[in-house]
């Protein structure tokens, strides 16, 4: 290890403290899903109304995804993770009021700037991860990516008690959103390595505040792991809108039946997500990304077209296999190069945003014509073209050793 960089009691420390980060970030994520029905009704609006009040929300994180890599050179990661932290309170604060008044206005205008805060949080995260995930020697990604989904999941499970309770939408997120802020400006000190700004002559500095916006128009390799990304998250969300759904009205299956199968996906994508780093050092980033398509691609086109019931549940847990390793491996490929890595995991993020705000609504569309199923075989051309991407994941040359030296040598074979 170089001698500027940590030791290993500090880099465990780090670990940790950006673990708080991603299972705070499941909790608050997993809090709003679980009251969007009570946050509908306190708003009177429709389904396609509060639909644009979260692309405000879409709009507020790409904004911030644009501007992270200028401000982290001038601010620092560590500052601009506690002012991010108290934006994200700040935000969810919002939503509590415009929920208690029925105002869609202010709802909108406080999904803004949640979402821009929390993306900010978790473009931070993402980057320290990948940094603490080269000194570890390893890949441990997915393990961080896992503990979101588990405690996404959680969120959802304390929100169902909070609304069985008669709490009100307000104070869950007051509550839950407050004590969850607390925790990454306690534990931020911890998780940030070196958050300093960077020196005014680096070349993270002379990238100008839009370095973001620069490095993915002029990198090809940026611009195809942001396309993987989109591919991942399009699987991801997906089967996060669409498969219950598919399963009441296609397969005739009760909403709580629905809800347990979805759970089983995301129990499955969890625990390939807390073994994937051992596959990735083992098989390299180009088979993984390769293998995983081919699985998302088995299952979505069982559900398409399985002739009844039975083969859902297979279908399930191919679909959550598959999906589980695109976006973080996605992720530490774009920290590979450690000039300006902040920006780089924060471009190839944003494709993330970007294919939320298209790829649901283009699978809605479909279904007007084909039926929900049918629709659903867009994501398989979806899985084809991240196959087709996936070399862009191989890790750049390096001399030192460890997870990069190791993945290099295993995706070398498949040139």
């Amino acid at each position: 290890m170089d001698a500027a960089e940590p030791d290993a009691r500090r880099v465990r420390a780090a670990r940790a403290g950006i673990l708080v980060l991603f299972v705070g970030m499941g909790l608050m994520l997993g809090t709003h899903v679980s009251r969007v029905p009570s946050v509908r009704d306190a708003l009177g609006v429709t389904p396609a109304q509060l639909g644009a009040l979260f692309i405000a929300g879409s709009i507020g994180g790409l904004i911030a995804f644009s501007l992270l890599g200028g401000l982290v050179a001038r601010l620092g990661s560590l500052l601009l993770l506690r002012l991010a932290s108290v934006a994200v309170v700040v935000g969810f604060g919002g939503m509590a009021l415009a929920a208690h008044l029925g105002s869609p206005a202010v709802f909108g205008a406080a999904m803004f700037v949640t979402l821009g805060s929390f993306e900010t949080v978790n473009a931070l995260a993402n980057a320290e991860a990948a940094t603490v995930e080269r000194m570890v020697g390893r890949s441990i990604m997915s393990q961080f990516h896992a503990a979101f989904a588990l405690a996404l999941l959680a969120g959802v499970g304390i929100g169902a008690l909070y609304s069985g309770a008669g709490v009100a939408v307000p104070v869950h997120y007051l509550v839950n959103v407050g004590v969850v802020g607390l925790a990454f400006l306690a534990c931020a000190r911890l998780a940030i390595l070196d958050g300093a700004p960077a020196a005014a002559d680096s070349a993270e500095r002379a990238g100008g505040i839009f370095v973001t916006l620069r490095v993915a128009a002029r990198e090809r390799r940026t611009l195809a792991l942001g396309l993987i990304i989109f591919c991942a998250f399009t699987i991801e969300m997906s089967a996060n809108n669409w498969l219950p759904l598919t399963l009441v009205d296609d397969f005739g299956r009760t909403e709580a039946l629905a809800a347990l199968l979805y759970a089983a996906l995301v129990v499955a994508q969890s625990a390939v997500r807390v073994v994937g780093g051992r596959l990735i050092d083992r098989l390299g980033r180009v088979r993984i990304l390769r293998g995983s398509a081919v699985l998302v691609a088995a299952g979505v086109l069982l559900i398409a077209l399985a002739p009844g019931f039975w083969a859902v549940p297979i279908a399930l847990l191919l679909w959550g296999a598959g999906a589980a390793l695109g976006y973080p491996l996605a992720i530490s490929a774009a920290a590979d190069e450690r000039t300006n890595a902040t920006a780089r995991v924060a471009a190839v993020a944003a494709f993330g945003t970007i294919a939320g705000l298209t790829m649901p609504q283009a699978i809605g569309l479909l279904a007007e014509g084909l039926g929900l199923r049918l629709s659903l075989l867009l994501v398989v051309a979806v899985a084809g073209a991240m196959l087709l991407l996936a070399p862009a994941a191989r890790p750049l040359p390096a001399p030192a050793t460890g997870v990069e030296e190791g993945e290099g040598a295993a995706d070398t074979l498949e040139a």
